[in-house]
């Protein structure tokens, strides 16, 4: 164990800080697996193309919506009161998603419950973002977060398997009532962790913002220019990684038709990509970021999805089979989905760092409640308005968006490096 730990950069007296961090975000992530698989199984059932764009604009509505609720109580309550009271709206909201399942399935449940999703997403992000930030400092946040942020990989991994396995024998309330004992355990380690580590951050007004700058501006998309850049970063990579997300799910609603299959296939390419993601994490990220600097590190991932977004453009044009189509989106989805767990998130966090705690606080909830489910809403926007002029240029619509995100994502990125090194 003293080999292993030296081996990850874990100092001795960070050790069981660490792995407590480690097991909530392994929680966290297993509960919310959960939930992600339940709501795209009943959003495949019936007419896919309309109900998950409708159901992707709800949810970043909804999150916009708790997303101002949440930075409203971050300037008025202590951290530790305000983690433990998110974890417990998750608790709640997961009971209610699945009295709704258990009423009967249908278009509206199933969109309240990928709306339901992104709630519990956003709230545990909070949660666990805000806890990190102000507990580990600069350095330590540097050796660390590629850790206990990977917390939730094998536990992503694990829950789309046991998603697989339970549904084979029950219904799929039976993943929601999983989810939600998964977070009332996560709330168990959550009050172990406050009382093995002083939280210093304490609530207070928004620091005064540069004068030139209008009350709207600061209110809106906060008031720091690296606020601005990384959360225009993650406004693009939210609509292009929604975009994939969407067609990937398509082609394997009209591949497969049975739901048993779908959640199978499903859950193994979940399975897959958050093992990997894990790996590479352990592996590469706590050194990536030395190695590779700031700047190329925000790179890796535009210069990955422009790659993808040509190739999808090239197999347009060459009319490939929906057989070969699913293939792809299933590796572009995974590959996407692994550099951004495993390179964005950790790099977006060491970022946030420079900040005081308030700012960091401020930083995160900006956005993960504010920039992400914008692009969130564009991304799904941009799907319904595509597939609405099927088939012939809903390709080509799709790379031309693809193309404007992945420019919008290099630029912010490129700002993002800037100001960090300055």
């Amino acid at each position: 164990m003293e080999k292993l730990t030296r081996f990850l950069g874990i100092r001795p007296g960070e050790t069981k800080t660490v792995w407590l961090f480690f097991a909530h975000n392994f929680l966290l992530g297993m509960g919310t697996i959960l939930v992600y698989v339940t709501a795209n199984v009943l959003l495949l059932e019936v007419n896919p193309e309309r109900n998950l764009p409708l159901a992707y604009c709800v949810g970043a509505l909804a999150m916009m919506a708790v997303g101002k609720l949440y930075a409203h109580f971050e300037h008025h309550w202590l951290l530790q009161k305000l983690a433990v009271r998110a974890l417990l709206v998750a608790v709640v909201l997961t009971l209610v998603l699945t009295l709704l399942l258990l009423l009967g399935p249908s278009v509206t449940t199933a969109v309240a419950i990928m709306t339901g999703y992104r709630l519990i997403y956003l709230l545990t992000n909070l949660e666990f973002w805000g806890m990190s930030a102000v507990v580990f400092n600069v350095r330590q946040g540097r050796r660390l977060f590629s850790i206990i942020s990977a917390g939730d990989m094998p536990a992503k991994a694990i829950g789309a398997v046991l998603a697989v396995v339970v549904h084979a024998y029950n219904e799929l309330y039976v993943l929601l009532l999983t989810a939600c004992g998964a977070y009332v355990l996560a709330s168990v380690i959550q009050r172990a962790t406050f009382k093995s580590r002083q939280v210093v951050a304490r609530p207070g007004a928004p620091r005064v913002a540069r004068p030139e700058q209008s009350a709207l501006v600061r209110q809106v998309f906060g008031a720091s220019p690296l606020i601005h850049a990384m959360g225009l970063s993650l406004t693009a990579i939210a609509a292009v990684a929604v975009g994939v997300e969407y067609i990937f799910f398509v082609n394997v609603k009209y591949k497969l038709q049975d739901q048993t299959t779908i959640l199978q296939y499903v859950g193994g390419v979940l399975a897959l990509t958050y093992l990997l993601a894990m790996l590479f994490k352990l592996l590469f990220t706590r050194r990536g970021i030395d190695w590779l600097g700031v700047r190329w590190t925000l790179a890796l991932l535009p210069l990955t999805a422009l790659a993808g977004i040509l190739l999808f453009g090239a197999l347009e044009v060459a009319a490939v089979g929906p057989a070969v189509l699913l293939v792809y989106f299933g590796g572009l989805y995974l590959t996407l989905e692994v550099l951004r767990q495993a390179l964005f998130e950790p790099v977006f966090l060491v970022l946030f760092q420079p900040l005081t705690p308030l700012e960091r606080l401020e930083g995160h909830t900006l956005a993960k409640g504010f920039y992400e489910p914008l692009g969130l809403g564009l991304g799904a926007y941009c799907c319904w308005a595509c597939m609405a002029h099927r088939p012939l240029t809903s390709g080509c619509r799709l790379c031309g968006w693809g193309c404007c995100c992945w420019r919008l994502f290099s630029c912010c990125s490129a700002r993002t490096g800037n100001i960090w090194m300055s």
